[in-house]
């Protein structure tokens, strides 16, 4: 069964969000496809550079809104796994509210990622400041390139 909803799909482009429209292609498709399975919100993921400088791995991620007690790092193996939670604000005196634009997003997720090279976690450190979290990775031992003198025969 069909309902007719009188919605602008140029509205949402225009007004920045397409979540709305997200929504609305989601419900169209499983209509048609049962088993289709829309994207859950709780997929996104933080924005992220992953450079080398000095002998060390530097990873940043953009985490805004989030506390830095609502962090969570850790570094198994060659995976680096960074959790985060951004939690709603306390709705006080929110009754009679009436949003227009609703996009600001909380909830959890997590990015996991996979060393380029063995890094030496017990020298690992990491800062948060401004809703930037660094991470600083040392390159291990075995991972630094190593000079090799060539003697006479």
């Amino acid at each position: 069964m069909f309902a007719i909803i009188n919605r602008s799909p140029f509205t949402a482009l225009t007004l920045g969000s397409t979540d709305q429209l997200t929504e609305d292609l989601g419900r169209l498709l499983a209509e048609f496809w049962p088993s289709w399975e829309p994207a859950k919100r709780e997929t996104r993921l933080a924005h992220i550079d992953v450079f080398e400088e000095e002998e060390a791995l530097v990873v940043k991620a953009e985490l805004p809104g989030v506390e830095k007690e609502d962090l969570d790092i850790s570094l198994e193996g060659d995976s680096l796994l960074i959790r985060a939670e951004k939690k709603a604000e306390k709705k006080e005196n929110a009754e009679g509210r009436i949003y227009y634009i609703y996009e600001r997003w909380y909830g959890s997720y997590s990015r996991r990622l996979t060393m380029p090279f063995p890094v030496n976690a017990e020298e690992a450190g990491a800062t948060f400041q401004d809703g930037v979290l660094e991470i600083r990775l040392p390159r291990a031992e075995e991972a630094r390139t190593k000079q090799i003198r060539i003697t006479p025969a």
